[in-house]
């Protein structure tokens, strides 16, 4: 049989699978056990929090156990490659990140694909990256770090919880715009990598609020200013990297996908789920102490949002000439 004939059989059964899905499962009790949620990030780091969040509320609205799976490696890659190849039934869901749109452009084999793997569920929280120094590095603002950097190319560290994600990305642009060499240090996530920072290991750390804001009110970290086009209400002292470098923007984010194929029905079900979720005055006054925020978007829409922000990371990769050398 060749390819083309294999393609139109293979689709031409998909969509008959696809029409009778509601069907078949409009008689089926759903969830009856357990669901599990892939994190594609170690534990600790503001993804993991907001999925663990989101993960309590939904099973109190479901009532089953969601169960958190941290799978962090390559960038993300690896927990977002297990969910593609997961049975399509509800029992497995992931969280897919800013890190995600911009893999693509960055991996020739990130392991799935953005349009086709998944089936959106719900947009989950963004909130802004900060940039934080260690305090032993005599620079206290922007401008006097892009100085430091410009004396002293290549001396500079800079960590981030993993290659390709918008903690190094964020990095990388700034390198870019500010005309500055500075090394880059992933680590699987945002715990090992401000832990390393706040040691002196690396000078520099780009990194979520959550990760960042608590070592810089204890005073182990300086923070140098936030990723977002506008201040945080969070840190309103601490300047966005706008103000010196305009146009900067980069802001992080995640949301709830499952693979691709998952009955309609149960994604409504666990879209109403999630929406009732973050919706808890409980989990509005969490996201608030974190800095991070949500708003309302609906499957349909979480797919636009994707697909819109990868094809910005193109275009930012491109322009910045950055690979993952």
């Amino acid at each position: 049989m060749d390819c083309t004939r294999r393609t139109v059989l293979k689709q031409a059964g998909a969509g008959t699978l696809a029409a009778l899905a509601p069907a078949a499962w409009a008689n089926t009790a759903w969830p009856r056990k357990s669901v599990r949620v892939i994190v594609p990030f170690t534990p600790g780091g503001s993804t993991d929090i907001a999925a663990r969040l989101a993960a309590d509320g939904m099973a109190r609205a479901l009532g089953q156990p969601f169960v958190v799976d941290n799978r962090p490696g390559a960038g993300g890659n690896l927990g977002l490659e297990a969910l593609a190849r997961a049975e399509a039934d509800g029992y497995t869901l992931g969280i897919l990140t800013t890190a995600h749109p911009i893999n693509g452009w960055l991996y020739a084999k990130p392991g799935y694909d953005l349009k086709a793997s998944f089936s959106p569920i719900g947009f989950l929280q963004e909130g802004p990256i900060m940039l934080v120094a260690h305090p032993s590095l005599p620079v206290n603002s922007v401008a006097e770090l892009i100085a430091y950097a410009k004396a002293n190319p290549n001396k500079l560290n800079f960590s981030s919880s993993g290659k390709g994600n918008s903690t190094h990305m964020a990095g990388e642009l700034f390198c870019h715009r500010a005309g500055v060499r500075i090394t880059h240090v992933p680590y699987k996530g945002s715990a090992p990598a401000i832990a390393d920072t706040v040691a002196g290991v690396c000078e520099l750390s780009f990194d979520t609020m959550i990760s960042a804001l608590p070592h810089v009110k204890a005073g182990k970290l300086k923070a140098l200013a936030v990723t977002t086009a506008q201040r945080s209400p969070m840190t309103p002292n601490v300047p966005s990297l706008a103000e010196t470098l305009p146009g900067y923007q980069v802001s992080a984010w995640n949301g709830i996908v499952a693979p691709a194929g998952t009955p309609r029905p149960v994604i409504a079900q666990l879209h109403a789920a999630l929406t009732e979720a973050l919706a808890a005055p409980t989990v509005v006054k969490r996201f608030e102490d974190m800095g991070v925020s949500s708003r309302p978007m609906a499957p349909e829409a979480f797919q636009r949002f994707i697909l819109q922000e990868a094809e910005m990371w193109g275009k930012t990769v491109q322009a910045a000439h950055i690979t993952l050398d």
